[in-house]
């Protein structure tokens, strides 16, 4: 059956990826994510500026398609113990839950798949193979008259053909058959070509997942079977399948074109890159051209990335790659939710959630439509309730949502004073909202008590302060989210009066983490004015005890 032979191509992506990646050693990706958090923090490479062209190549577009065939391969199976011995999850430390992705109906997906030049040269490449299929040598590749053939066909670049025949075979396009005294080996038409043919939306999405597999999993080692002596101290395996990875695991803020190229200048050279270490990969740059380009360029073919036309913007993953690298890491274990729908659809947990998985600008644009389509009221009243019942890390990003609301919603916090849960961000956005709201509106408790910021106090905790390596960067992120711009030192001024049990240690960990000067100056002081507060406490209570003995 189709779900069944589908089923059994996302193994077989997960397989590609995976054998590439098995070259990586696990403190070379703990290196890579030092300081990275995956959920609320963007991975970032200095020292490199600039980037690279879009390399492009490709095919006119051809259509039609060959005889519907049915079959399958092999399944193939995680390791022992239903968990792979090698997946994205354990190569790169992955939790178990990654930020959401938004993503088109599959019937979208599906026609985005067919539209692109890369599959469609790999059809052109079956019609010219042939029912019958055609003859290769002992290397598994064509004869050299046979191979300018079909780059004729194609009409592409003879040195081309080298790619998309590797894509072919690596993803199951192509098979290779020995003839019975094993004196010949033709390659024919493959399942996975098969299964393309069919014209499923399902089919068209599964077969592309695996060929977005073959290509981060081989272009750049073909680039290195062209010139093996020039590549003979880099090391290009797996290269392509981390790029990927990172730029879906930082969606939100993005990798530049120059830190796609640091990436991977640093697995083919390891890192930190040494100025001798660097001369084979100089050498190759100025040969060849820059290997990251050659990989965005075959993505981009593939419909999988956007190349930006300056370094300054994010390399985007496009929907189709986020698609298929949701299925591998939910293959592997790791929950990623997927949103679907238009933006006046999504509920205010699928905002919340979208927030983490795509850019900021992005995210300013759909969450102002959210909002601009439910009018404000009733956005901030949907999105404090989800907030009353969240975590700290959604609670904190739907209160700064009903925040950028601004006026309008001073009736929804004024009703989110009821709930213990949102009365300390309440007492905040009233106050600060103070100043906007007509004579006419019911006056505002301008003066909080301290104590109603126990949940400030606690959510904060609870995400910037537990690690033993608070990140500064996270900290300042979500520190944002629950204080309003320039009210900093009013809230510190509250929290130290607070009998909150763990507020000195919330403002200590402010004060040597955040990154703004400022704002770390004003917590210190706040802590050790919390700290003398209590223990002036301490010291009024010892009498009586003392008394009653």
């Amino acid at each position: 059956m189709a779900a069944d032979f589908d089923a059994e191509l996302t193994n077989l992506a997960a397989e590609i990826l995976r054998d590439a990646v098995r070259v990586y050693d696990r403190a070379d990706i703990q290196r890579w994510l030092a300081g990275y958090n995956p959920v609320l923090a963007a991975w970032q490479v200095g020292g490199v500026t600039g980037g690279f062209p879009a390399i492009t190549g490709g095919f006119p577009a051809v259509t039609g398609a060959f005889p519907v065939i049915t079959g399958a391969f092999p399944a193939v199976t995680p390791g022992r113990g239903g968990e792979a011995e090698t997946s994205l999850r354990k190569v790169f430390g992955v939790g178990q839950q990654l930020p959401a992705v938004w993503l088109p109906p599959a019937g979208d997906l599906a026609a985005q798949a067919r539209s692109a030049p890369l599959m469609s040269g790999l059809e052109a490449l079956a019609r010219w193979l042939g029912p019958q299929g055609r003859l290769v040598g002992r290397d598994d590749a064509l004869p050299e008259a046979d191979a300018a053939d079909a780059a004729r066909y194609l009409g592409a670049r003879p040195v081309y053909l080298s790619y998309l025949w590797e894509y072919a075979l690596t993803s199951g396009w192509f098979e290779l058959d020995d003839e019975p005294d094993g004196s010949k080996t033709w390659a024919v038409l493959g399942q996975t070509a098969r299964r393309w043919a069919q014209g499923d939306d399902s089919g068209a999405l599964h077969v592309w997942a695996v060929v977005f597999a073959a290509v981060l999993a081989s272009a750049l080692d073909v680039a290195a079977s062209l010139d093996p002596a020039a590549a003979r101290k880099l090391n290009f395996q797996g290269q392509g399948v981390a790029a990927a990875v990172m730029l879906f695991l930082n969606r939100r803020a993005g990798l530049s074109l120059a830190e796609v190229g640091e990436l991977v200048m640093d697995g083919a050279v390891g890192a930190p890159a040494s100025a001798r270490a660097r001369r084979p990969w100089d050498a190759w740059v100025r040969e060849h051209g820059d290997p990251a380009g050659l990989l965005l360029g075959e993505l981009a073919a593939l419909g999988a990335v956007v190349i930006p036309e300056t370094g300054a913007v994010a390399v985007r993953l496009l929907p189709l790659a986020l698609w298929a690298l949701r299925q591998q890491f939910r293959l592997d274990g790791v929950q990623v939710p997927q949103l679907t729908g238009t933006t006046a659809q999504l509920r205010a947990a699928d905002l919340v959630a979208m927030s983490e998985g795509i850019s900021e600008t992005e995210f300013e644009t759909e969450s102002a439509a959210w909002a601009a389509g439910r009018g404000p009221d009733r956005a901030a009243r949907e999105l404090l309730a989800f907030a009353a019942f969240s975590g700290p890390r959604s609670r904190l990003a739907a209160v700064n949502l009903t925040r950028r609301i601004g006026a309008p919603a001073h009736g929804a916090w004024r009703d989110a004073m009821q709930r213990p849960e949102l009365r300390g961000y309440a007492r905040i956005a009233l106050s600060v909202l103070a100043g906007q709201l007509p004579d006419s509106t019911l006056p505002l408790v301008l003066d909080p008590d301290p104590d109603d910021l126990t949940w400030v106090a606690t959510d904060l905790l609870a995400l910037a302060c537990g690690d033993e390596s608070p990140d500064p960067e996270q900290i300042a992120e979500q520190f944002r989210e629950a204080v309003p711009q320039g009210a900093e030192s009013w809230i510190f001024g509250l929290m130290c009066r607070s009998s909150h049990p763990d507020v000195v240690q919330v403002l200590t960990v402010l004060g040597r983490y955040h990154p703004d000067r400022r704002v770390a100056r004003d917590a210190r002081r706040a802590a050790h004015a919390a700290e003398r507060s209590r223990a002036a406490a301490r010291a009024e209570r010892l009498p009586a005890r003392a008394a009653g003995r």
